[in-house]
């Protein structure tokens, strides 16, 4: 499916029923949410796309250009209003859009969110960094470091050495940094859930705090030996917190149907 002003959309979705939609981090993807996709696909549509980040037709390299995007997507799916959830940036990136689309949004799901405080790579990167440095950066993002393959290592420094998305990734963190939306999040009056890493090193556990402070009615769950992805680092647990919330706020369903596959 194409749009007028935006590149291809390719996503990934399991299910039927009410939309969650997931969005993944700067230097992420969809297979991230692959679990969580499983395990929320037997009460709802759930729904994970590709930001695109690296898409030089973006109009603009902004949070506020990639809501936009993100409304572009609902659109595109005939959605009138979903679920929306991310990690790291992309959990910036919907909160952006509740803020900016309130009538698009049913719920929140945010998972080491940008927007208030972040350590990120944005001073200092070398230009043509080495499978040594990425992985140092790499693995203050996990807590288990056993994590980070060489096969990860190695597709992340391909990214970081082809010039122009490098250059595309260090704008976006610097926007990101930028964008400090402390000052909204008052203004937030959906359901909002803020599942972390209890060992976060980019988002500090007291980011969590802070926004479990700011977002009215937030609910902070906190999951242990994790950090900063823990979709991927706690799938399981992740997957179930989430299913376990959208059913007690009635978000989605708990029907179970056949799942469906890339888009």
């Amino acid at each position: 499916m194409s749009g007028d002003k935006y590149p291809r959309f390719r996503w990934l979705e399991r299910g039927e029923g009410e939309p969650v939609v997931l969005l993944h981090g700067l230097m992420g993807n969809m297979h991230y949410w692959d679990t969580t996709l499983d395990i929320l696909g037997s009460g709802c549509r759930s729904i994970a796309p590709t930001l695109p980040v690296f898409d030089n037709d973006l109009p603009e390299v902004s949070i506020a250009e990639l809501a936009r995007w993100v409304v572009r997507f609902l659109d595109a799916l005939n959605l009138g209003r979903a679920v929306l959830g991310g990690n790291s940036l992309g959990g910036h990136v919907a909160l952006a859009t509740a803020l900016a689309y309130p009538t698009r949004v049913t719920g929140l799901v945010l998972t080491g969110s940008s927007g208030l405080f972040e350590r990120s790579f944005t001073r200092r990167v070398p230009h043509r960094p080495s499978s040594d440095y990425v992985r140092q950066k790499m693995e203050e993002v996990v807590y288990d470091r056993r994590l980070v393959t060489t096969e990860w290592v190695e597709a992340v420094r391909r990214t970081l050495t082809t010039r122009a998305t490098a250059c595309r990734v260090l704008r976006f963190a610097r926007a990101a940094k930028r964008g400090n939306i402390a000052g909204g999040l008052g203004t937030i009056g959906v359901p909002t859930l803020l599942v972390w890493g209890a060992e976060d090193r980019i988002t500090p556990p007291a980011v969590a705090g802070r926004f479990a402070s700011l977002i009215p009615g937030a609910r902070l769950v906190f999951l242990r030996r994790c950090g900063h992805v823990p979709m991927l680092e706690q799938s399981v647990a992740f997957g179930a917190v989430v299913r376990a919330w959208l059913e007690d706020m009635a978000l989605i369903g708990s029907r179970a149907v056949p799942g469906r596959g890339l888009r």
